[in-house]
């Protein structure tokens, strides 16, 4: 990028791609819950949550892992579920009352700049969001603000493209066919953080010790059929949207048949045994 081109609002293209996308994530949002349930327990695990603990969520779209926190600290304790999409936020509350949580609060919140004290929580936590933050360091810091002393960070992130068959299977036919243009090297993106060593490095940098990162192999399995599992991936993918877009019409149909093909290579029965790479980075601040 020339230096006489503006540099993009990031956060504000953010928050139009995912105010757009809340229908569809609060239509699938019960299978999605499933589907990533690995990935919320290990968010869980590397928080080590206990009763009584007040626990902040960032990016928490339409609940998860913020619901699983609030029955996780349990009703001694308080989850407070953040999002820069109101409606996201709407959602998120709607799932909690059907599930009976009283122990959590909703609000919309900025990771730059949050309406928060110093040291107010025991835990910070963030799954799948982290990545779509425009000024990384600044989003740090404010963690770090917020977390009491000895408070524990817990951030879920995504492998790259390549080790993640939940993607790999439904973009690779895109792909091949639609060269994207390469984005600033610190642009938010689902794989920023792909090389865990840059998510370390942005702990330590904001001053959090005992940083660490463990890269795991977890099931996201879908319950149903091929072309109900593109269906939904098309749907909750947001920040794919525009390579998807971008097949011209004459080939679409071929590209949806070599996705399908893809995915049935991971059907077993009425399940789609997909496969993902995620990345847990923790730190105390």
């Amino acid at each position: 990028m020339s230096s006489n081109q503006p540099v993009p609002d990031y956060k504000e293209m953010t928050r139009e791609e995912w105010t757009g996308a809340v229908p569809l994530w609060q239509k699938w949002n019960q299978k999605f819950a499933i589907q990533t349930r690995a990935a919320t327990e290990l968010v869980l695990r590397g928080a080590e949550l206990a009763s009584g603990m007040k626990v902040l969520d960032l990016a928490s779209g339409t609940g998860e892992p913020a619901l699983s926190l609030a029955r996780a600290v349990g009703p001694q304790g308080r989850v407070v579920a953040t999002d820069l999409v109101p409606q996201m936020l709407e959602a998120a509350r709607q799932n909690a009352a059907a599930q009976g949580l009283n122990n959590i609060e909703f609000h919309v919140a900025d990771a730059e700049a949050m309406p928060f004290s110093n040291g107010e929580f025991d835990r910070v936590t963030c799954r799948f969001g982290i990545m779509f933050f425009a000024d990384i360091p600044k989003a740090m810091a404010e963690i770090r603000r917020v977390l009491k002393p000895g408070g524990r960070v817990c951030f879920a992130v995504f492998g790259s493209l390549e080790e993640n068959p939940i993607f790999m299977v439904s973009l690779g036919p895109f792909l091949k066919r639609v060269k994207m243009p390469p984005l600033p090297p610190d642009a938010p993106h689902i794989f920023r953080f792909a090389d865990e060593t840059k998510l370390a490095n942005a702990l330590s940098s904001a001053g959090f010790r005992d940083v660490s990162t463990n890269k795991q192999r977890v099931n996201f399995p879908w319950s149903g059929s091929a072309e109900e599992c593109w269906e939904a991936t098309r749907e909750l993918s947001a920040p794919f949207k525009k390579l998807i877009e971008a097949i011209p019409p004459d080939q679409t149909e071929e590209v949806i048949r070599e996705v399908l093909e893809a995915v049935r290579r991971f059907q077993v029965g009425g399940n789609i045994n997909l496969l993902a790479t995620v990345i847990i980075a923790v730190g105390v601040a």
